[in-house]
């Protein structure tokens, strides 16, 4: 499964940002490879950053999400695709992905 998470830094120690769109980078993790590939997100948008975040998760292939609470738009854009989306504000990566694995994380 390939999991977006929604960041503050470039590594899987970074912390969840509080932001979904408009989070400083996304972080897609591979659980099966444990591959990570980083994506420096400059959305620059006034309106809009919420399901062009969504599209950058299918682009990607990502099954679920990981971030703060995303806006009314972004969680449309994210019910359409499919994607699971989880709540993990005050996380790093790393401990979010391993309460996603034993199933302690947010259905939002």
């Amino acid at each position: 499964m390939k999991i977006l998470l929604a960041t503050k830094g470039q590594t899987l120690d970074s912390a969840i940002d509080e932001r979904f769109a408009r989070a400083s980078y996304f972080l897609i993790y591979d659980d099966r490879t444990g591959q990570l590939e980083v994506i420096n997100n400059k959305q620059e948008l006034s309106h809009g950053a919420g399901p062009q975040a969504v599209q950058i998760a299918i682009d990607n292939g990502a099954s679920a999400i990981i971030s703060a609470m995303p806006g009314q738009n972004a969680l449309q854009a994210i019910r359409a695709a499919n994607i699971k989306v989880y709540e993990a504000v005050g996380l790093s990566a790393k401990h979010a992905i391993e309460k996603l694995k034993s199933n302690e994380l947010k259905e939002l």
